[in-house]
């Protein structure tokens, strides 16, 4: 019977808001301190060991990054480092709530060979300052949401099996993770890590079930202006084009063809797309862009000019960073 817990955390210099996911873990759950470790690996640049003081607890270690930098080696890090079986990767900017890792143990005790994700949205109070500035409401409203792209079928209650699971809360025990393999560290940044190593768990025959009931809070604020939800975006469709090198069946989403040169079979469609996406990649429109939404936002312009310009932004910076990473991966000149 399971019944202790590694929770590992990758970091990257977001120490305020790893701070307050910690609290949640060591003082707003109910699961007691003996039958959990927290395992944070350090993969960026900030001094997290004062947080030791602030967490004075002999379950709770803070560790370098001896893998390759990234999300995918911070992972693998841990893993190698849990002393539980079952193990979870917590995203270092995610609230528990009190029962999650109790409801999380239960579920694995009926079931060996899954993967357990939870659900999850955004805290009361990111909701509401985010609601008071346009870009803050654009990412509310339009933004890709997780659950979205995956299949849901009925399992057992509050259980569902999934085409697709985030990693953001992702469990499983330690010896089908070796089963799996390791989080492959082509991938540089956070983006698609977690969605290929599913990948590889469904060609195994395991079982990926989401727990609709067990939530928790992703208090990403930091990623709530412009710029740095843009280089986010950037990140993960680099992860992306790692995908479709490892798997060619992943050439068949739309997010490689839409962003692929030009073909002579493209629909015309595609191809006033990719029209479109290559202007807007230009550095020259991307700077014009940028002074248009400092004006619009400083005159109080409407949310539906704001919002068009932010998704154009998007689309122009995706586009760039997916031939960059494409180029790159596959030895082909734009």
């Amino acid at each position: 019977m399971l019944d202790k817990i590694s929770i590992l955390i990758s970091t990257k210099n977001r120490k305020v808001i790893l701070q307050q996911t910690l609290d949640t873990i060591f003082h707003h759950q109910k699961l007691p301190q003996e039958q959990f470790e927290v395992i944070v690996t350090n993969d960026g640049t900030e001094f997290l060991d004062d947080l030791l003081s602030i967490f004075p607890y002999k379950n709770f270690r803070i560790l370098p990054n001896k893998h390759k930098p990234g999300l995918a080696g911070g992972r693998n890090n841990g893993v190698e480092n849990a002393n539980h079986e079952l193990i979870i990767f917590l995203d270092d900017d995610i609230l528990v709530t009190p029962d999650f890792f109790i409801k999380i143990l239960k579920v694995h005790n009926k079931y060996n060979d899954i993967i357990l994700g939870g659900n999850r949205f955004y805290p009361e109070e990111l909701l509401k300052i985010a609601n008071t500035y346009p870009f803050g409401r654009y990412k509310l409203n339009y933004e890709y949401q997780w659950l979205d792209a995956t299949e849901l079928l009925p399992f057992e209650g509050s259980l569902f099996l999934s085409g697709g699971l985030a990693g953001f809360s992702a469990s499983l025990r330690k010896s089908l993770f070796y089963k799996i393999g390791p989080f492959n560290e082509m991938f540089e940044y956070a983006g698609c890590e977690d969605a290929e190593f599913f990948h590889r768990a469904k060609k195994l025959g395991i079982k990926l079930i989401f727990d609709k009931s067990n939530i928790c809070y992703h208090n990403e604020l930091d990623n709530f202006n412009l710029k740095s939800w843009l280089r986010r975006q950037s990140t993960g469709i680099r992860s992306a084009v790692v995908v479709c090198k490892l798997h060619p069946e992943g050439k068949q989403h739309p997010t490689w063809y839409t962003n692929t040169p030009i073909q002579w079979n493209d629909t015309f469609d595609v191809k006033i797309l990719k029209i479109k996406k290559w202007i807007l990649s230009r550095k020259l429109v991307e700077k014009i862009l940028f002074g248009l939404v400092w004006f619009l936002e400083k005159i109080k312009a409407p949310d539906k000019i704001l919002f068009r310009l932010y998704n154009a932004l998007w689309l122009g910076n995706t586009y760039r960073s997916f031939r960059e990473a494409y180029k790159r991966l596959f030895s082909l000149k734009d």
